[in-house]
């Protein structure tokens, strides 16, 4: 099944066991794949972001697409990246590519 990306924004995302986990801000993209990498739960695009900002977004605020179940009406996901102890280490875009 395929979607519009525009459709990803505003969605809201729950957890397998239907915690409210917030509404998609942003979407990642691998271009040279053309995969969806990332949903965030914070925006990017609202103002300039120190790194540091983008890291704990990325980092704490954000579910990487194999993370995500199912997608309809809502978005199911493994677990809330908040509640997470174990901190996911992020690509570089270098490693991505």
């Amino acid at each position: 099944m395929s979607r519009r990306l525009s459709q990803f924004y505003g969605m809201d995302i729950y957890t397998e066991q239907a915690e409210y986990v917030g509404k998609v801000e942003d979407v990642i993209l691998n271009l040279d794949k053309g995969e969806i990498m990332r949903l965030t739960l914070r925006s990017f695009k609202t103002r300039r972001l120190p790194s540091e900002d983008v890291r704990k977004i990325l980092q704490e605020e954000s579910i990487g697409y194999p993370d995500i179940e199912r997608v309809a009406d809502i978005i199911i996901c493994k677990k809330d990246p908040r509640k997470s102890k174990k901190r996911e280490k992020i690509p570089t875009l270098e490693a991505a590519e």
